[in-house]
């Protein structure tokens, strides 16, 4: 789902806060997330101290309190712990709402925004992340710049996934230009409202799903004030003569 802190991390950076773990996991799963959390958290922590070259795998597990098996369970490399790309993650909220599909009493795209948003607010609060999150993350891209390069590949195929699960649930085709248009607003919604959030503009108390759905009021309100207005039709531009057009001057 990056100006402030990055815009597009969202959707990579987001692995849970030990104090916000949901409670209804089961024991190995909270133990599991937990791992990871202190994994990522350690990560972003050192690479913002000392940079990526400044600490190794093992001493990051060793400081974590975890082999180095356990750390190849959860992670790939160095980079992907950084940037919160854990082998396991997986899209199983937009698989479901991939397999099912829009009421055919409804036009196409009338639920997409809500439930993509309905999504992601799921996403944020399921694995805890916070704006103290956010200003770590930030920091380590700041001494890493280059994971900035690893952020944006995840954003692209994250908007690839989401496409897709949008054109199977309306019906579509992914290729239909309406799929592209309606994810690109959504994730320039959900980009905007993450740099809200996570800068801490305005209210420090105001919840994530407030920010959104502000903004997706917003956004509503400027496309119909749009779509009301009158069209104008542009009056012909008539293009000026060459001078191979013009008429040559007779001779005297």
């Amino acid at each position: 789902m990056t100006d402030s802190p990055v815009e597009s991390p969202p959707e990579t950076a987001t692995e849970p806060a030990p104090e916000t773990l949901p409670e209804t996991l089961g024991k190995a799963a909270l133990r599991r997330l937990r791992v990871r959390s202190e994994l990522v958290a350690e990560a972003r922590r050192l690479t913002a101290a000392e940079g990526l070259a400044g600490f190794t795998i093992d001493e990051l597990c060793t400081t974590v309190g975890i082999s180095r098996r356990t750390f190849f369970n959860h992670f790939a490399s160095k980079d992907d712990v950084v940037v919160g790309v854990a082998l396991d993650d997986d899209d199983e909220p937009l698989e479901a709402y991939a397999a099912t599909r829009r009421d055919p009493a409804l036009p196409p795209f009338a639920t997409t925004f809500d439930d993509l948003s309905a999504m992601l607010v799921e996403r944020i609060q399921h694995v805890g992340l916070t704006r103290a999150r956010a200003a770590e993350f930030k920091a380590a891209l700041d001494r890493e710049p280059r994971l900035l390069g690893s952020v944006m590949r995840q954003g692209d195929e994250q908007q690839r996934r989401i496409a897709a699960a949008v054109a199977a649930h309306e019906g579509l085709d992914v290729a239909d230009p309406r799929v592209d248009v309606v994810v690109t607003l959504m994730t320039g919604l959900a980009q905007r409202s993450m740099a809200v959030f996570f800068t801490a503009q305005g209210d420090q108390a105001q919840r994530f799903d407030a920010v959104l759905a502000d903004q997706l009021r917003l956004a509503r309100e400027l496309l119909a004030a749009g779509a009301a207005a009158p069209v104008r039709t542009a009056a012909p531009v008539t293009p000026p003569l060459r001078t191979t057009d013009r008429e040559a001057p007779r001779p005297a």
